[in-house]
């Protein structure tokens, strides 16, 4: 065999281990920064830490899932209520001599799966009239059903609300504005109780927990959604503005579920192995050492 098919043959091994090479680098999506999501995340797994630069922020959970589900070396994160059938939900361990507990109803009432967290509403002082009338009712048996049937959780006994009784007279407008993770499920819930009470009229739209406590500030709607508690700051904002401090209900459940695509071997994963990929510090799926693969 002469030098020049030793040499076509080494450029043709080293072209098919660069196409695994990169076969093997994360593809890493997340949440961008006005979203709850995306700052309870970096709260709560990253430790505060900065995300990477390479990671690739989508306008709300179902984009994230839809990119992974397109995309065979990719991770992602969001609610728990998306994308079940198109992507794999990782079992997430504490640390490493942790279980790896899936984000089921009991697990995140519980608290036990480790990136369980409740969901908001957030009134401009004590709910009153109408807008009391629709959190009551959300948060009492018809609104807490509706948690399930969207993929969320409802709240604990303990914290639910009894039948919300009959609404004030006369004809109503709610607004409601914020978490983008929340929309279907306020959605839901705007309709259904439009349903049942048809002289009221609820308008929801999204943008982000942070677009919708802003909108709050500025006196912009009767409701924010929120998937993030709001911060020192904010309620100090809205004291200034109006007298008075925000109010919050929590409203559902939700667990922050990691996914990658279903071809990925990989079943569990620990936190400090989700932050190490979102802090850029592991670029590879290889260097998931103790991975679950």
């Amino acid at each position: 065999m002469n030098a020049r098919m030793w040499a076509a043959i080494a450029a043709l091994a080293a072209g098919l281990w660069g196409c695994r090479r990169a076969e093997d680098v994360i593809v890493v999506y997340g949440r961008e920064n006005n979203s709850g999501t995306y700052i309870y995340f970096k709260e709560h797994v990253l430790g505060d830490e900065d995300f990477a630069p390479n990671v690739q922020s989508l306008p709300g959970t179902a984009a994230v899932i839809n990119a992974v589900s397109k995309d065979r070396r990719s991770i992602g994160y969001g609610g728990v209520a998306y994308g079940k059938e198109v992507v794999r939900i990782l079992r997430v361990k504490k640390d490493d001599a942790s279980p790896a507990v899936g984000p089921t109803e009991e697990n995140v009432v519980r608290g036990i799966y480790p990136i369980s967290r409740s969901l908001y509403f957030y009134t401009l002082g004590e709910p009153q009239g109408a807008v009391k009338h629709f959190i009551d009712w959300v948060r009492g048996p018809e609104g807490q059903k509706i948690c399930a049937r969207v993929g969320y959780f409802p709240l604990p006994e303990n914290l639910r609300a009894g039948p919300a009784g009959e609404p004030p007279g006369g004809r109503h407008t709610i607004t409601i504005k914020g978490s983008d993770t929340m929309i279907i499920l306020g959605s839901q819930w705007a309709g259904g109780y439009m349903k049942r009470y048809q002289d009221t009229v609820i308008q929801i739209t999204g943008g982000g927990s942070g677009t919708g406590i802003k909108a709050l500030i500025d006196g912009e709607t009767h409701i924010c959604q929120a998937s993030r508690p709001i911060t020192a700051k904010e309620r100090e904002m809205v004291r200034a503005r109006h007298g008075k401090d925000p109010v919050e209900s929590q409203v559902a459940m939700d667990g922050v579920t990691v996914f990658v695509h279903p071809s990925n071997a990989l079943k569990e994963i620990t936190l400090a192995q989700i932050k190490a990929i979102y802090t850029g510090k592991t670029k590879r799926w290889e260097e998931l050492v103790g991975a679950a693969r």
